[in-house]
């Protein structure tokens, strides 16, 4: 009980300077507040510390040159503030595996947590960073043009981005991993294990690129005469010209994270037994 007292009031101040920030709102702060709290009862100290990562990093990346990618937010379904939706989807697979951990107490779920928190991490700073680049992106499936903003875009630069973000979460999960584990495990299980974490993340990064160039919806505005990942515009629904409708940011960004989780445990698993 002490640990979700902790999680709880370090989740409170945290997200209350994200709200005050303009980084989250108010129902982002309330389920920031619930995922915070519940990861640090789940797995202590070091879950918190990878997600306030996570957060933090990700949401320095968002506040970056800020008013280069004002052109993009027409296009995205993104947006600068966090709310309780983009929370979710981003924390439900570090939840789920938290909580698998906590119940199992097995290791493998502590690198499921791991993954799906790089897959974020590496996802968001792609996104920040890739809009940024001098060059047009071009789609993961086609190879052709696309405009900056559009899901299923890489670029050089988003790329070099989202190997960071995932080289992030990777050395800060190891380094608690390894302290967990020191008397049971060797360098080369370590080692392992970073290495699954890292090309995890960045895998579960060109997973949402993959779904988002082919079965997130797209739409066309006709009052703006664009292509938008936007459902609605001024209160009128977009025609939808791609994708399936439910299959939103949020659902790719979920799904994303999960299938690379599930594909880094199933990996751990057939691979290394400590």
């Amino acid at each position: 009980m002490l640990n979700f007292v902790i999680g709880l009031v370090l989740s409170f101040i945290i997200s209350f300077y994200a709200y005050r920030k303009k980084s989250l709102t108010i129902s982002g702060v309330v389920g920031a507040m619930a995922l915070g709290s519940s990861l640090y009862f789940f797995g202590g100290f070091l879950f918190f510390v990878i997600l306030i990562a996570f957060f933090i990093s990700s949401s320095l990346l968002t506040k970056f040159k800020k008013s280069e990618k004002k052109d993009t937010e027409v296009i995205t379904e993104k947006s600068g503030r966090r709310d309780y939706s983009q929370v979710i989807a981003n924390g439900l697979p570090a939840f789920l595996t938290a909580f698998l951990y906590y119940i199992t107490q097995n290791h493998v779920f502590m690198l499921g947590f791991a993954v799906s928190m790089a897959s974020s991490n590496s996802d968001t700073w792609a996104s920040e960073s890739g809009v940024l680049s001098k060059n047009q992106p071009v789609s993961i499936l086609t190879w052709k043009r696309i405009k900056k903003g559009m899901s299923g875009g890489v670029s050089l630069l988003g790329t070099l981005a989202s190997l960071l973000g995932s080289l992030v979460i990777s050395l800060i999960f190891t380094v608690g991993y390894a302290l967990k584990y020191e008397t049971v495990i060797t360098f080369k299980n370590i080692a392992f294990v970073f290495t699954v974490c890292f090309f995890g993340g960045f895998i579960g990064s060109i997973i949402d690129s993959l779904l988002g160039a082919s079965v997130q919806a797209l739409y066309y505005c006709e009052k703006l005469k664009i292509y938008t990942e936007r459902r609605f515009f001024a209160e009128s629904e977009n025609k939808l010209v791609k994708g399936i409708k439910f299959m939103n940011n949020n659902m790719v960004n979920f799904l994303s994270g999960l299938l690379a989780s599930l594909l880094s445990m199933v990996l751990f698993i057939l691979t290394v037994n400590i």
